[in-house]
């Protein structure tokens, strides 16, 4: 038999009661025991929606869901640590190379013409602090229906890092004054390659945020839910 949306809003209530409440995570579990009861409700026909449920949650054994959680957490993380590492890496193909370097070029020529190298650094960081607030105030305002999934905590996690690595950066050339130690033309093309990694991060996030809400649209639309 196949299950109706009213079927599976009770399997959704039922797992949402279990604390699944990043909707990626969610969803892929519903797919999964909504799977398992229509075999169980083909098989056993007098078999009511309740009991297959509860013999689907059996399955798991005294820990129920939460071991298939653990799984399925760990699978998404790869599956979204894979989608950010091919962006990444398709950003640097031979088609976008000259674009690349050119890009490079001006922001060291930037660098290394400046008088005021520490002003310029200072004045990066709180630009790109900039960056990503709005990118998140966009990306909430956008998204905000799938604010909770999992590829966004994975997204601020990348992100946040990064940060933290130019701030290091920054810091390491505006306390140290490790730019010294480098040529104009040198200090400005790793001030170059720096702002570059960035941009292609927060690409690369955004870009695997936009696949996952993809995915889940398509289970949703498959078992005609809705995001909470």
């Amino acid at each position: 038999m196949t299950l109706s949306a009213s079927d599976i809003q009770q399997i959704r209530t039922f797992i949402s009661k279990r604390g699944f409440t990043e909707l990626d995570l969610q969803l892929e579990i519903i797919d999964h025991v909504a799977c398992r009861v229509e075999e169980y409700m083909n098989t056993q026909p007098n078999l009511k929606l309740r009991e297959a449920i509860q013999l689907t949650h059996a399955e798991f054994g005294v820990m129920g869901f939460s071991v298939f959680e653990d799984a399925m957490r760990s699978t998404l993380q790869q599956r979204y640590l894979q989608l950010f590492k091919n962006t990444f890496i398709s950003c640097f193909n031979w088609r976008l190379l000259p674009a690349i370097a050119a890009f490079v070029y001006v922001l060291a020529l930037i660098c290394s013409s400046t008088t005021h190298a520490e002003m310029l650094y200072n004045y990066t960081g709180v630009a790109l602090l900039i960056v990503l607030v709005l990118n998140g105030l966009v990306n909430y305002s956008r998204y905000k229906a799938y604010r909770h999934m999992l590829t966004f905590k994975t997204g601020n996690a990348f992100l946040i890092i990064s940060l933290v690595l130019v701030q290091v950066y920054n810091y390491g050339f505006i306390q140290f004054r490790l730019y010294q130690f480098l040529t104009p033309t040198g200090a400005g093309y790793v001030y170059g390659i720096v702002i570059l990694l960035l941009m292609v991060t927060l690409y690369s996030v955004n870009k695997m945020q936009q696949h996952a809400i993809q995915h889940c649209k398509t289970l949703q639309e498959k078992y005609l839910l809705a995001a909470a």
